[in-house]
């Protein structure tokens, strides 16, 4: 089996590698930025020719600050560059959007649930509200 990670370099990606590389007849790839870009359409192309059996994306914008001037960037990358290999009919693909505390009002309570809706204040934590909508 071979699976490859888009977003290796990363925390999430690293774990993922990890966890896959060490398991017998399972064949690791990682792939990050700046060769490998979520949000080039080409990308889609590029995954089919490397013949995977899962990818697992584990790519995002993570510069919150950053996100707040360069917003267009922030929904390229964690919201519109969540489903690298869209196009590709036989792959399993697995997107990794995140959702934490920013993506939530503060009126939420101390404790979040399963059924507490996102209400994002600022630009990331819109990009990655944007990003998990289709999985709600």
């Amino acid at each position: 089996m071979h699976v490859l990670v888009v977003g290796g370099m990363g925390q999430l990606g690293r774990a993922f590698l990890s966890v896959f590389g060490a398991l017998p007849g399972v064949r690791t790839s990682s792939w990050d930025l700046p060769e490998d870009d979520i949000t080039d359409p080409a990308i889609s192309d590029r995954i089919a020719s490397l013949h995977p059996d899962l990818v697992l994306n584990a790519a995002a914008w993570t510069n919150v600050d950053g996100a707040e001037s360069n917003p267009d960037a922030a929904y390229a990358s964690n919201a519109l560059g969540q489903t690298p290999g869209r196009g590709l009919q036989t792959l399993w693909r697995i997107p990794c959007p995140d959702q934490h505390e920013r993506g939530f009002s503060r009126n939420a309570g101390p404790v979040l649930s399963q059924y507490d809706m996102p209400a994002p204040s600022s630009v990331y934590a819109r990009s990655k509200a944007a990003g998990g909508a289709p999985y709600r």
